[in-house]
């Protein structure tokens, strides 16, 4: 398999759309974070920014989901061989009892499922996981 540069990747990733619709947008043209399917999509981009990306499976939010019930928004490939599990979730929600029952059983197997409700507390989250792991 050929090698590819950081400049030829960044120049296919502005050439794609990753929003088939307009994301919406606060008043600073930002997309909002409130709203779910805008936080997969602000997710989903800075894991696709990353050089090399950051290898993501990503449930569905469109149609009916053929992962297990229960399971996280996002298991995200980060380099070193860092996992994460990230669920999304609005500022008032809830994990669902299958949500709850697939986290604890995660937790048994030393993995976390981290709730993140918005693009900061994800950032964060990253930025932890890296200095963790130096």
């Amino acid at each position: 398999m050929g090698s590819f540069t950081k400049e030829w990747y960044l120049r296919k990733l502005a050439e794609q759309s990753f929003c088939s619709q307009p994301c919406p947008a606060s008043k600073d043209g930002h997309a909002v974070a409130g709203l779910e399917g805008s936080l997969h999509e602000e997710i989903q981009r800075y894991c696709d920014s990353n050089f090399p990306p950051w290898k993501v499976i990503h449930a569905r939010m469109d149609k009916k989901s053929t992962i297990p019930n229960g399971a996280q928004d996002f298991t995200i490939f980060m380099p070193q061989g860092q996992v994460l599990c990230v669920e999304c979730k609005s500022g008032t929600g809830k994990l669902s009892p299958e949500q709850l029952i697939w986290s604890k059983e995660l937790a048994m197997l030393g993995h976390t499922v981290h709730v993140v409700r918005s693009m900061e507390e994800f950032i964060k989250l990253v930025e932890t996981k890296e200095r963790t792991h130096e």
